[in-house]
């Protein structure tokens, strides 16, 4: 590193990592002198892992303000995402980003843990390392204190498949329940297969009762936009909703005009209480409907198109075969002449 003169005016020449740079300053060896000077003590803090100061903002300002109005619009899965980043803001409230350390993350994990699911954990620590990454992209904050922080163990789950008993136990309760749409909601999910995220972003656009025709758009990734067809069960409930919409959403929120209904996570639970069925959660509604699909020997393809999954294999988790097709399938060697 150096000071060069051309001419009349003065330059200076330095690496930028491996690369050599010669640039010229102007005719002030003074002013050459201390661009250098900031040169060298930019190269220094590469060396030392050290990073520029950056005024954070606090951690509720930037997650209400630029991150909500980039997940808003980039982000699929933005109105599942509303609450979580609720939470995380009442969490670390007015803190600056830049004062969050690891141990930071680390105490949300476990105080975390002590109220919700492993899995229900790691969806909101899954958010707020995306929301520091973003922060250090934007450049509002200089490092990433979260990079490293590993995710808890989920145990794994067996799927629960309902049997047509509790199939009808489940839907009488929801009849039940004091629960906005829950009947309607839980019925749609056995006989599509949809995400519940997917079944209450449905507006009336995406119903074609003519062609009885179910789009599906903006869904978990690109491969989640589908077609799925009504049988009766669907078109005769989509019709009778129809005819008594009050809004673009097919199930509008009871409290904001203009938005759709959130989660009826609440009036689900009472109803399982109700009916007594151990074990299930909404998302067991998808397994049931590929269950039966495979019971009823559907190609893995077609059901793979109307869960809208990427890969087959992820099809073939979800359609598990009963425990009679598999005894079934090796007593075929018996009379195969296998011995």
């Amino acid at each position: 590193m150096g000071i060069y003169q051309k001419g009349e005016n003065y330059g200076i020449d330095y690496y930028n990592g491996y690369k050599r740079i010669r640039e010229l300053v102007g005719p002030s060896k003074g002013e050459a002198k201390t661009l250098l000077a900031a040169k060298r003590a930019e190269r220094l803090r590469g060396r030392q892992g050290i990073s520029p100061k950056i005024d954070a903002p606090p951690f509720d300002q930037f997650v209400e303000g630029p991150y909500t109005e980039y997940a808003r619009t980039n982000k699929r899965g933005f109105h599942n995402e509303q609450y979580r980043l609720q939470q995380l803001t009442k969490f670390f409230g007015k803190r600056k980003l830049s004062e969050l350390t690891r141990w930071d993350a680390e105490n949300f994990k476990n105080e975390m843990a002590q109220l919700v699911a492993p899995a229900t954990v790691n969806r909101l620590a899954g958010n707020l390392k995306h929301i520091l990454s973003m922060a250090v992209t934007w450049e509002a904050l200089s490092t990433d204190p979260f990079i490293g922080v590993k995710l808890l163990r989920v145990p794994k789950r067996t799927a629960r498949i309902l049997s047509e008993e509790e199939e009808v136990k489940l839907l009488t309760a929801c009849s039940q329940i004091r629960a906005p749409y829950l009947e309607s909601v839980v019925i749609i999910a056995l006989n599509t297969g949809m995400r519940k995220g997917e079944i209450l972003s449905l507006r009336w656009e995406h119903i074609n009762l003519t062609n009885r025709l179910i789009t599906i758009i903006n869904g978990k990734t690109a491969d989640s936009d589908r077609y799925i067809p009504m049988n009766d069960a669907i078109f005769e409930l989509l019709s009778s909703l129809y005819q008594k919409r009050k809004s673009e959403f097919v199930f509008p929120s009871t409290r904001k005009i203009g938005e759709r209904f959130l989660d009826p996570k609440v009036g689900f639970m009472k109803a399982v209480r109700l009916a007594a069925i151990p074990h299930i959660r909404f998302h067991d509604l998808r397994h049931t409907f590929a269950t039966r699909l495979v019971r009823s020997r559907v190609d893995l393809i077609t059901i793979q198109q109307l869960l809208g999954h990427s890969k087959i294999t992820t099809t073939a988790r979800y359609a598990h075969s009963s425990a009679d097709a598999k005894i079934n399938a090796v007593k075929r060697l018996d009379f195969a002449g296998v011995r």
